[in-house]
């Protein structure tokens, strides 16, 4: 009966245009006790439902896969969280960008702003290296670790570090360093055609770039760096992969302990926003829609409509995937997606 009524909610979601597509996984102690697909892959065709394995643009969820590989990098001793981002990227060293450390991008205190097109004016074609200037010379909103802005261009500066650091693409990166180890499947950037049947079509345009083809990023910056390959978004998966990914964290696995530790402890936080390495912190704040979780809890979410929560003293595992996006056509949208969003979370710890 429980599972049947977050189904029913789920079904509501996808009546009153909030998403057509959706895919939940929930571990509790350990044990899988709810995993459900919702809707239709492409809601043109009422035939090509959504399945547990489908497979959905996961964009900002992308930054905790990235964050979790870049602690292998400083596990195997290749990098450390107070480095300097110069002394891999030479050309990031004017004024204070040259103090500026892994742990300040992982943290999101760097001073980097939030995020600008980096697309513009055709820039997508115009190859990684341009891009990739655009970035560097990026100017800094504030002095670094004296405040706290969620930045996607310091996440994409750390994916192009951590090819640095490897000497691979960061797709190669994350699959020897994260998703082989962890056996992880139907999680890449860039899926090829064999995949595009599994894949929800998370909107029918895209500005610029007409009718946005499933298995194409959403994110505009992360085609402009690499067709689609960066460490701010890109990644595709499904709601299991994304699952395994808390485990790490709840289970205290793949990493060693003290790693993980520092992971999820406090490092930055500024007007009621809190960050852990590569992660959100549980808040109070009213734009989390998370907020119902345990103070111990932490996770993230995709501008696309998916999330992961991790809630170490419900012991729940929550990911929750959609195309919410689809909707968005001014703020009030996306706020009324994380109200209901918020509304799944409370039912289903009330369930459990």
């Amino acid at each position: 009966m429980a599972m049947r009524e977050i189904e029913k909610y789920i079904d509501s979601g996808i009546k009153k245009d909030m998403f057509t597509a959706a895919s939940v996984r929930v571990v509790r102690n350990g044990s899988v006790y709810l995993e459900d697909a919702r809707g239709l892959l492409d809601p043109t065709d009422p035939s090509r439902k959504t399945r547990k394995d489908s497979i959905f643009d996961l964009a900002s969820l992308t930054k905790a896969f990235v964050a979790t590989a870049f602690m292998k990098l400083v596990e195997d001793q290749l990098a450390s969280l107070d480095q300097p981002i110069v002394d891999v990227v030479p050309s990031f060293s004017d004024g204070a960008k040259k103090d500026i450390t892994f742990r300040q991008l992982l943290s999101h205190s760097s001073g980097l702003p939030a995020s600008f097109n980096l697309y513009e004016n055709g820039e997508w074609n115009k190859g990684k290296e341009v891009v990739i200037r655009k970035l560097i010379s990026a100017e800094l909103v504030y002095q670094p670790g004296t405040q706290m802005i969620y930045s996607c261009l310091g996440f994409m500066l750390l994916g192009y570090a951590m090819e640095k650091i490897s000497g691979e693409e960061l797709d190669q990166t994350l699959d020897k360093l994260l998703f082989k180890p962890l056996n992880l499947k139907d999680i890449l950037y860039k899926p090829g055609d064999e995949l595009r049947d599994r894949i929800v079509i998370t909107t029918d345009e895209r500005p610029n770039r007409g009718r946005l083809r499933p298995g194409v990023v959403h994110d505009g910056n992360a085609i402009a760096l690499n067709g689609g390959v960066s460490g701010n978004a890109g990644l595709f998966g499904k709601a299991e992969s994304v699952s395994r990914l808390g485990e790490i964290f709840y289970n205290k696995i793949f990493l060693k302990e003290q790693t993980i530790d520092e992971m999820t402890k406090l490092q930055a936080q500024y007007e009621g926003k809190k960050r852990v390495l590569g992660l959100q912190l549980h808040s109070y704040d009213d734009s989390n829609s998370a907020r119902v979780f345990s103070e111990t809890s932490f996770g993230h979410t995709g501008f696309t409509g998916t999330s992961l929560w991790v809630d170490p003293q419900n012991r729940v595992i929550v990911s929750f995937l959609t195309n919410s996006v689809r909707f968005y056509k001014q703020e009030e949208d996306a706020e009324r997606f994380n109200s209901f969003r918020l509304g799944l979370y409370e039912k289903i710890l009330k369930e459990i």
